[in-house]
């Protein structure tokens, strides 16, 4: 505090001082000589009016100051406050955004394991799908293609048959015969039987027959109770020799109704291709040849085998 009197006292001073010499340089310049005694009166009015000044500017400077230092002192206290209260908020803020995000986070992975799970629940069914779809158009295809008493190939499907082995036959000059049976007066067997003991008498037949064939042999129902069996790459004698083990075995075969056992011939047609492949045009001449066969072998006392 005595600082901030004495320094401004002597700037005041100083500044005094200048002027009263100035003043008598120049009175000194004008040839004005002041005695001694004028000059220690202004010496004392310039001390007096140094110290005057000083207390009356150094007070309201210290008060300036003091209210500047005041309002600053505030100003610093209000806003160090008003920045405390902003982190305040700032970082309750932030923490509201970090719980908010942690939320949105986890739903996210939620969300993003559900649909990953979906999508292998949906590629599961897919494939599951497909496979159904396969299976299903194979079984209608099987159904298609196949005789739902017998088992066996149905008439549509060999005529598909018949004209891919025949054409494979001329192109390539293989083998290939064509038998067809029919069962000898079957017709008394749904008389005498019922036709359930006719049908159960076909399906054994149908069982004799592909158990004596081959996997590249192909075994159809023909229509009521004639069978067709293809016989590829298979020459005349070979062909005879099968349908003498089937007529064979369908003889051995037994069947029963009630307490009646009772068996079942059967009559063969044949044909081999190769050896008549000039007489043939289409396939139409090959199955009225084999029928006609079959027609013989029925007029001649059936259980036969007739091959010309």
């Amino acid at each position: 505090m005595l600082n901030k009197i004495i320094i401004p006292f002597f700037k005041i001073l100083f500044y005094n001082a200048i002027v009263t010499g100035s003043v008598c340089f120049v009175l000194y310049l004008n040839h004005i000589v002041l005695s001694v005694q004028c000059i220690l009166y202004i010496l004392a009015i310039t001390i007096i009016s140094s110290i005057y000044l000083t207390y009356t500017k150094a007070l309201p400077l210290q008060s300036l100051l003091y209210t500047i230092k005041t309002i600053v002192d505030a100003n610093n206290k209000t806003y160090s406050i008003s920045l405390k209260e902003t982190a305040i908020k700032l970082s309750h803020l932030l923490e509201q955004f970090k719980m908010k995000s942690d939320a949105v986070m986890k739903e996210k992975d939620t969300i993003v394991h559900e649909l990953t799970e979906s999508k292998k629940m949906l590629e599961k069914y897919s494939t599951n799908l497909e496979e159904m779809v396969e299976q299903r158009t194979e079984i209608l295809k099987w159904l298609s293609i196949t005789d739902p008493l017998t088992g066996l190939y149905n008439r549509r499907y060999f005529i598909e048959q018949i004209e891919l082995e025949f054409k494979r036959s001329k192109r390539y000059s293989r083998d290939l015969s064509l038998l067809m049976l029919d069962i000898d007066h079957f017709k008394l067997v749904n008389d005498n039987y019922g036709h359930q003991i006719g049908d159960i008498v076909l399906r054994k037949i149908s069982s004799v027959i592909i158990n004596l064939l081959r996997d590249s042999d192909l075994a159809f129902r023909y229509g009521g109770e004639e069978f067709m069996i293809i016989l590829p790459e298979t020459k005349s004698e070979d062909a005879i020799n099968v349908a003498e083990r089937m007529k064979q075995e369908i003889m051995n075969t037994q069947h029963n109704y009630a307490s009646i056992i009772f068996t079942v011939t059967a009559s063969f047609g044949i044909v081999s291709i190769k050896d008549m492949i000039d007489k043939f045009e289409t396939i139409d001449d090959i199955i009225k040849k084999v029928d006609d066969n079959l027609y013989k072998a029925k007029n001649s006392g059936r259980n036969t085998i007739i091959y010309e």
